[in-house]
This record gives C-alpha cells, structure tokens and sequence, in this order.
C-alpha cells in the first residue's frame, strides 16, 4: 500500500541531538550528585522528558528543579555549537512535503526541548503534528502518541510508516501495526542491534528516499531496488570477466562491476576497498552464497550463542565449507561456535534470505537449517562467540539478525512441537 503519510522519532532519527543531551545530562550529574553517569547509563534512563529522567534519577532531591532549569540552559545555550542540521535529512523533508506526504513527530523529549531543537535547526514548518513526551500518559514503547498522531491525520495504520533509533521505538511502531523503519543514519543513535525486528534498517537517508520515491519496491519481501540492481550487475560482470575472451569485452565487464561497487559505496558505510575486496572480488560462475545453521534443542529450549561481531545472538553457523557437505558444516559449525559434538538428523528448511526480515546485504544468500543432536562435548564459547545457552520460545534474546531472525527461530520450535512437519523451502 502507499505510503501517506511518514511518522518519525525525532533525537537520532531527524536531528543528532543525542551527544548533547548526554553531555547536558552528565553535566547536571556530576553538579548536583557528584557521580559520573556513562552514555549507556543515561540511555537506559530514557523513556519520561528530561524533567522526568531527572526528577527519577537525580538522589540530590531538593535539588531538582535547579537542576531542570541547568540542564534546559546547558542545551539552549550549547545547541547553535554542537549540533547541526543534515543535508540528507533535510533532503528528505523536503521531498515530503513537495510530495504533499503529511509528516508527524513522535518523541519522548519535552515540549521545551523539542521546541528549542526545531528551531535552532529550521525544522518546525515540515511537521503536520508534534506529539512529545508531554503530550501522552504513556511513553514510547507504548503506541499511544503514534496513535494520536494517525487520527490527527486522518490516515490508516497501513497508509503511515513509523521511522525511528531506538528500541522504544520499533517497539512502538510495531505496536501501533505501522511499518516500521529502524534508522542508524546520523553520527549516533541509540540502538546498534533492535530487540523487536523492524521491517527494514537504513543507514543513509538516501535507502528511505528510494523507497518513498520507488513504487516498483517490493514491500513484501523487503528487497530493495538498488541492492538488487548491484548484485544482478555484479553477478553480470562476474560470469563475463570467466568467460569473455575479447579484451574490449573484459573491460567493459570491469566497468559493470564497477558501476555495482560504486552503487554500494553511495549506499552503505562499508568503504569502497571493503566493499571491492568481500563484493566484487569473485571470480568464476556467480551463485547464492549458502549459510548453514545447526539446530539443537534441550527440552523445550533451543541452543544459541552470542556472537562477538555484534553482542547478539545466533543459532551456530556460517558459510558453508569447500569440501564439506551441508549437514558435516552443521556439525564442525556447532563444535567450534558451542562447544558441543552433535550428529545431523534431518534437513529443517532451506530459506532464501531475501524474502526474510534481515538487514540488506549485497550477497544473494540460501539459509540452510539443520536438526543436531548433542552426542557430547559441553557450552564453551568459540573464537567468534563469548557464550553458550538454550532459551525458551518466549524468552529469546536479542537475535543477530544478520544470522536469523525472530520468526525463523519460532520456525524451529514448530518442528520441536510437530516432529513430523515437512521441510521448508521458499
């Protein structure tokens, strides 16, 4: 369905406040209780307005509406020096509003501080409606100021997308039954890994533009248009440069491959040596990349291991192996990442990613999922994981979701609770 209307966080999503307020904040800490208070600390604080994280969190009591007055100075006074507006993002507000697509502004901050943001930076005109922290009884994850914000516009859950950094956020669009969008595109946000999967992660502004701008974008699956023209150009060039034998030819498949390298580049934060060394530096026939994963069950739990790359959780895998079969790389896979000696016992599924919830990636990937049954060994972390468990359905952790994502591991549990439910495949 088209999109008509755009709801956004505000702090880490459309204006890089974020190092501000936690300098301000840590400011008022240090005056008024003597305690030094990390970025980390003051997140998990966030929730109420800036009053309210002080009035909660501020043990020098008495001392509390001084310390609301410092803290609202300290980022008034600060503001015009240490934050400044994004090209991009206002390249994108003006796409929006030239388009004549209502936009909306959900956020935990204060009216006082909002108002002070906005017009520091030129941002009050975009907006069709501000609800802020002072304006609901419940703050975000709770949806009821994206809900405010739809009837005020009149639009439909499923004409509006919701657009935000944090958890709390996804949280609330989720909620709310928006599609939800989770944005790393300014210098910090709040969340690098999202405890409820959004339905698509961009880290340029320019990814959410050529969605908005893009109706040939398939919504269903999540592809993304200039992802899918990179890989199919790569593959292109990759098949030629093994084949072609006319130099003129070659050179021309060079510059496809170029042309998927530098698409790439102007879209992620990967770096053009890093992107030319892991992306487009295949020789021979261009495949699907196949990544195997081991499933193992204690019980009614599942065996997961955290991955030190990202401090999240995945079930043991990864690429497969030259020289070995799907079900030997689940086992070597599970060995090395947990610990634990397993045999293979049948084939679950075989997904391709793409029609999956996980973030873009320039390889076209099949994920295969392989039943394993301890036989020996004990949980020890490998070189690439820190730690080993089993979690209940209901009790999962933040997943990788680079590896899997939620609804495959519930996929998993299915096949504990009916042994004999077929095979997957999409």
């Amino acid at each position: 369905m088209a999109i008509k209307a755009v709801l956004f966080d505000f702090d880490g999503t459309l204006a890089d406040t974020l190092e501000l307020s936690f300098y301000a904040f840590k400011r008022i800490f240090k005056k008024y209780d003597n305690r030094e208070v990390s970025t980390e600390q003051l997140i998990a604080m966030f929730g109420p307005t800036e009053d309210g994280i002080i009035a909660e969190n501020l043990a020098n009591k008495q001392s509390i509406p001084q310390a609301i007055a410092d803290y609202y100075e300290i980022y008034q006074t600060d503001h015009t020096t240490q934050v400044h507006g994004s090209d991009d993002i206002y390249k994108l507000l003006h796409y929006l509003q030239s388009n004549r697509i209502p936009m909306g502004v959900i956020t935990g901050k204060s009216r006082k501080a909002f108002d002070i943001s906005a017009k520091s930076l030129k941002m009050a005109h975009f907006f069709d409606i501000v609800i802020t922290g002072d304006d609901v009884q419940k703050a975000k994850p709770d949806p009821e100021g994206i809900g405010i914000a739809l009837a005020f516009l009149g639009v439909s859950k499923d004409e509006a997308v919701f657009v935000g950094d944090s958890h709390a956020d996804i949280k609330a669009g989720k909620a709310a039954g928006l599609r939800t969008y989770g944005v790393q595109w300014l210098s910090t946000y709040q969340s690098i890994h999202f405890e409820v999967e959004p339905d698509l992660i961009f880290t340029k502004v320019g990814q959410f533009l050529e969605l908005l701008g893009n109706p040939r974008l398939n919504e269903a699956n999540g592809s993304i248009k200039w992802l899918d023209w990179a890989k199919q150009i790569q593959s292109i060039a990759q098949i030629g440069l093994t084949y072609a034998k006319d130099v003129f030819d070659l050179e021309r498949y060079e510059a496809l491959r170029q042309i998927s390298v530098d698409i790439l580049d102007n879209y992620t934060l990967a770096g053009t040596d890093q992107i030319q060394l892991s992306f487009a530096n295949e020789t021979g026939y261009a495949t699907p990349k196949v990544d195997v994963r081991g499933v193992v069950f204690e019980g009614d739990t599942i065996l997961l291991v955290r991955e030190k790359s990202d401090g999240a959780w995945a079930l043991p895998g990864g690429w497969a192996d030259i020289g070995y079969s799907a079900s030997e790389v689940a086992v070597k896979e599970i060995q090395e990442e947990a610990g634990f000696d397993v045999v293979p016992v049948r084939l679950l599924a075989v997904l391709d990613k793409k029609f999956h919830n996980h973030p873009p990636e320039p390889y076209h990937v099949y994920k295969m999922f392989i039943h394993c049954r301890i036989v020996g060994g004990q949980a020890v972390g490998g070189v690439e994981t820190s730690e080993v468990r089993f979690f209940a359905e209901h009790q999962l952790p933040e997943l990788s979701t680079e590896r899997n994502t939620e609804s495959q591991i519930k996929t998993m549990f299915a096949f504990l609770r009916d042994p004999n439910k077929t095979v997957i495949m999409d």
